[in-house]
């Protein structure tokens, strides 16, 4: 007989470990021109989140246009978190469950193991873009503006 501590987590990893092997499919796939599309109808998208998982020390180079910042390597776990407790760590909402989920970061390493963790944490809308920061430099995505701001979408969190 387990001890109960010991029961709980294995619980949990069990729960985790089956999220993450159940899924037949990896998670959506995104490139440039589909994440172009996004940035510039932010209005057309609101039932889309662009998730940043950089370092903040690492967004003085560029910022992708009407997107979060919640850092992976700082927080793995931030999807985890309560509601009160994202808010009063990244002082923005946490996502709803139902919303999609698009992870990049510099090269897409982290996105990929962001979006894992999401999943792992109940969202099952997720995507990636691998090129990640690094492809929207290369295509000329710096050039690439919202055709109209929608305040809402648009949160600076720096």
């Amino acid at each position: 007989m387990l001890p109960r501590i010991l029961k709980t987590q294995f619980n949990f990893n069990a729960r985790v470990s089956t999220r993450l092997l159940s899924s037949k499919t990896g998670p959506k796939i995104y490139n440039f021109k589909e994440i172009k599309q996004i940035v510039e109808n932010p209005d057309q998208n609101t039932g889309r989140v662009l998730v940043d998982v950089r370092e903040s020390n690492e967004l003085s180079s560029y910022r992708l246009p009407n997107s979060i910042n919640v850092p992976y390597n700082s927080f793995p776990n931030a999807f985890g978190f309560t509601r009160d407790q994202f808010q009063e760590q990244f002082k923005i909402t946490k996502p709803e469950d139902g919303k999609e989920l698009v992870f990049f970061c510099a090269k897409g390493i982290r996105a990929s193991n962001a979006e894992k963790l999401a999943r792992s944490f109940g969202y099952e809308n997720t995507a990636v873009y691998p090129g990640s920061i690094t492809d929207w430099l290369a295509k000329g995505g710096a050039d690439v503006k919202p055709k109209k701001k929608n305040s809402k979408m648009f949160i600076d969190t720096c």
